[in-house]
């Protein structure tokens, strides 16, 4: 058993030797077998590429957009003809923020010329006269002068006399043609105290308005 065993042990020494003898061969032929040019090459390497700085932008100026003001359109009232208590004569219709105003008197007026209900042959002036309700009020005193034929005197009237311009209307003639002048007309208590503003009248021989018609309104 330990002759054996120790056959055993050189045949396996004889075996590595002669591996390692062969892989020797081996080696020593691939030494041998390589061409010259497959020497080993060893890479330099080169200059290390440096990336270009990049140049710092610089800041453009643009020009500056100056905003211009575009002027806006103006409110241009259209004209109408509003009386007051000392002139007719056109002026502004009302205003974008009108200020309620409270008239001093209890009656304030509106004219409107137009033709006389006689026709051609006829001018004055006419007019109703209203109260807080709407309703006509009649007995109201009319004061008149001016021009001729009322003249600095004038003459006096109250309403609903004229029934042909309404329940409380009142009139006066100032000729049997259309006519051209100025003339006041206004509201009396019956102790002489105004009740109304002036109201300004005033033709230029127009056919077309040969009436100056007046509404009195009681606003107070």
């Amino acid at each position: 058993m330990p002759n054996t065993r120790a056959r055993l042990f050189n045949m396996l020494s004889l075996v590595f030797l002669a591996l390692t003898a062969l892989m020797c061969v081996v080696f020593a032929a691939l030494f041998f077998a390589a061409p010259p040019s497959a020497a080993l090459v060893t890479l330099t390497p080169g200059p290390t590429d440096t990336p270009p700085i990049a140049p710092t932008p610089s800041k453009t100026l643009r020009p500056t957009n100056t905003p211009t003001t575009t002027p806006s359109p103006s409110f241009t009232p259209s004209a109408t003809t509003v009386v007051t208590g000392t002139a007719a004569t056109p002026t502004p219709g009302p205003s974008l923020t009108p200020s309620p105003t409270r008239s001093p008197f209890n009656y304030v007026a509106r004219v409107e010329y137009q033709r006389s209900i006689y026709g051609l042959n006829w001018a004055g002036v006419a007019g109703l006269v209203y109260g807080l309700d709407r309703r006509h009020q009649t007995n109201i005193l009319v004061r008149a002068w001016g021009d001729a034929p009322l003249g600095e005197a004038g003459q006096e009237t109250a309403s609903g006399l004229a029934l042909q311009y309404g329940v409380s209307g009142f009139e006066f003639t100032l000729g049997s043609a259309p006519v051209t002048g100025a003339w006041n007309v206004q509201l009396m208590g019956d102790d002489g105290s105004p009740l109304s503003d002036v109201i300004a009248i005033e033709m230029n021989s127009d056919p077309r308005f040969n009436l100056a018609y007046i509404i009195f309104e009681q606003n107070h």
